[in-house]
């Protein structure tokens, strides 16, 4: 399966994931909710999640507050009959607002008990692929209940699910979906947290990180020139003051990772690039003129890397908005790495 667009950031749901893993240790007997379908202003998005267990406790959120007691309530039905069902709720004008929404909607929210052996082992699974930062989906039968883990890699037998799959791969959204023999399912999406990894602690970099945060990336930058890459430069930013050769299987680079080299160093950047073109980065960038560039073309090719390889290196780095200083660049290098990550209005009307 190949992956050219991929979601921005992990869902929120995947705590309650982790949550639902701890309660069964614990002995505990579980519903897992999720909302399915939305009309009008609903509070939380398709794929929302709530867990909770026979004594009425529970973590996670299908509408921000406005139904939960009442899900609470139908869950411990699901419990006592073991049948998974789904209910609709209306969110009404004024609840709506209290929550931040200018009006009210509707929220259909299926119930499933996660009380077998087969649950449990469900759960550990979508927990581990989380782990290791592979796509994965919990695919429910919306007739039946009964549900199965698709992950990333596994061919699918139904061709409509499959395609399903990749797309929520690459959304990072969750839902309905009919299969070819007719039976409605519903794909409960879970992908890794697309990141960045900057190689290079310049002032490019600084600018950067808060903009990037502020869209819901993960960043970690690499730079062994300690006096680029300090603490009091970068608070509260992984930082790795390390040559990037050595830091390669760390950083586990991976499609659902940007990679932006902007130190303009080929004994710093070349490794790191030539690196995340092999793992299959969704954006590969770097800094220099198209001169600089085309004799790193030359170097890359010498060292084995091909054509292909060299077309996917966003250089000179950064949409041409005609960036003028650090902080300009910073948000040309973001706005790329976005368009590459979602495509334009057109792709995504294109991809339905």
């Amino acid at each position: 399966m190949s992956v050219s667009t991929l979601p921005q950031e992990l869902s929120k749901n995947l705590d309650v994931l982790g949550v639902a893993e701890r309660w069964q240790s614990e002995g505990r007997r579980l519903v897992l909710a999720t909302v399915i379908e939305t009309w009008g202003s609903a509070p939380r998005p398709v794929g929302s999640h709530l867990i909770i267990d026979e004594s009425g406790e529970f973590e996670g959120s299908v509408s921000g507050g406005c139904v939960e007691g009442a899900v609470v309530a139908e869950a411990m039905d699901v419990l006592e009959d073991g049948k998974a069902r789904k209910i609709e709720f209306g969110v009404a004008d004024e609840t709506a607002w209290r929550v931040g929404l200018s009006c009210g909607g509707k929220i259909g929210v299926y119930l499933e008990p996660l009380t077998s052996e087969a649950d449990h082992g469900h759960v550990r699974l979508l927990n581990t692929s989380r782990a290791a930062r592979q796509p994965a989906a919990l695919l429910t039968n919306l007739a039946t209940g009964l549900s199965s883990v698709m992950l990333y890699g596994d061919d699918a037998e139904d061709g409509a699910i499959a395609v399903a799959f990749e797309n929520g791969v690459r959304s990072g959204k969750s839902g309905r979906v009919q299969a070819q023999d007719g039976e409605e399912y519903f794909l409960s999406m879970q992908v890794p947290a697309t990141r960045i990894v900057v190689v290079g602690a310049v002032h490019i970099t600084q600018a950067l990180v808060p903009i990037a945060q502020t869209a819901g990336f993960d960043i970690t930058i690499v730079d062994p020139r300690t006096a680029f890459a300090s603490e009091e430069r970068f608070p509260e930013v992984p930082l790795l003051a390390e040559w990037p050769q050595d830091v390669m299987a760390q950083l586990k680079l991976d499609p659902f990772t940007a990679v932006a080299a902007v130190t303009h160093d080929p004994k710093i950047d070349d490794v790191p690039l030539m690196e995340a073109l092999k793992a299959g980065c969704f954006y590969v960038g770097a800094l220099g003129s198209r001169k600089t560039h085309a004799k790193r073309c030359e170097r890359f090719l010498a060292a084995g890397m091909s054509e292909e390889d060299l077309a996917r290196i966003k250089a000179p780095i950064g949409l041409d908005i005609g960036a003028a200083n650090p902080a300009e660049i910073a948000v040309a290098v973001l706005a790329e790495i976005i368009v590459t990550l979602r495509g334009t209005k057109a792709d995504q009307k294109k991809a339905g």
